[in-house]
């Protein structure tokens, strides 16, 4: 999808509910409990998920973007400076 297109349906979405980080923060939590209630039942159950699992993390993601986006954190950014937190952090132990 190109990244237009993705904004344009984000901003249908950040308006949906409400336009407010701590909606999405709870949506977020939320979205995150269904995926790991996936998880489990793969686990328990051997319950094929993929396809409703991909859509859970796709919620999780787009909800990211959005509290992101509200507190103008450069997502990218931060994602790379905390990967190279976890390299020096595995270089001490």
């Amino acid at each position: 999808m190109k990244i237009d297109r993705f904004k344009e349906i984000l901003s249908q979405i950040e308006n949906y509910g409400s336009n407010h980080p701590s909606y999405w923060g709870c949506a977020l939590a939320g979205e995150v409990g269904e995926a790991c209630n996936l998880i489990k039942k793969h686990e328990r159950d051997n319950k094929e998920i993929t396809e409703e699992l991909a859509l859970e993390l796709a919620d999780i993601f787009n909800y990211l973007v959005l509290i992101a986006r509200y507190y103008y954190i450069d997502l990218e950014k931060a994602i790379f400076d905390k990967l190279e937190i976890l390299k020096e952090r595995r270089k001490v132990i």
